[in-house]
């Protein structure tokens, strides 16, 4: 709670900075988008109205729930963009995870691993601005995985696995409404094929591997809303 009060502070400063420094300097022409070679960005998603920041899309994977029918799990990450050029820049968004929990079970322990990556990379071309805004096209491709292990502490153990690959078309801008910091929002008409998931059982009277069902999607994504702090 203190870190949105906090935010929501920052940006009401920023803001009125930004509005008496127009006042005071009446040849202030407004901001201008920081689209130039060697310009650079961190990536958050933003929620509006409810100043929390979060983590960029970075992938998805699949694996099969407890009906038996297949489910996406997305995964976020670290988002961070780079202008290799004037008009071009690339963003990236990468996942790494990692977990391992213990379980009493009567006199053992049960064990369960688990294990994510994902990596979304963008690359989009600036089309000229209009005044603090930049608006852009391009190219979204993603890929994401998960495993986990879990060893009941009798002899059984239980690993599954799951991924998917996606590629799609953004369209989308960003508007400069202060100096280092901009709101981007953005649309994805893609495509993602999901794996199927495995799930090998070693031990018990059930050993064996089943595969789950695979799919694949094609369609306009949730429009995604971006804060970026430039430096």
């Amino acid at each position: 709670m203190r870190v949105n009060k906090l935010f929501s502070t920052l940006v009401v400063i920023l803001l009125t900075a930004s509005v008496t420094y127009a006042q005071v300097n009446k040849n202030y022409d407004g901001v201008r988008p920081e689209v130039m070679k060697g310009a650079k960005n961190f990536v958050f998603m933003y929620t509006p109205f409810q100043s929390n920041l979060g983590s960029v899309p970075a992938g998805s994977y699949t694996r099969v729930n407890s009906s038996g029918d297949l489910e996406q799990v997305d995964v976020a990450g670290i988002g961070f963009r780079y202008f290799v050029s004037n008009q071009f820049s690339l963003t990236g968004g990468v996942n790494f995870g990692s977990s391992s929990i213990d379980i009493p079970v009567g006199t053992s322990t049960a064990n369960m691993k688990m294990s994510t990556f994902g990596i979304s990379l963008d690359g989009n071309y600036h089309l000229p601005s209009l005044y603090s805004v930049s608006p852009y096209v391009g190219l979204n491709v993603n890929f994401g995985s998960g495993s986990s292990t879990t060893d009941d502490g009798a002899g059984v153990k239980t690993e599954t696995s799951g991924s998917s690959l996606g590629i799609g078309a953004n369209f989308g801008f960003d508007w400069y409404f202060t100096e280092g910091i901009s709101l981007g929002g953005k649309y994805t008409l893609g495509f993602r094929n999901y794996s199927a998931p495995e799930t090998t059982v070693t031990g018990g009277v059930n050993p064996g591997t089943t595969t789950g069902p695979k799919g694949s999607t094609i369609g306009t994504g949730i429009m995604s809303v971006m804060m970026n702090v430039h430096f």
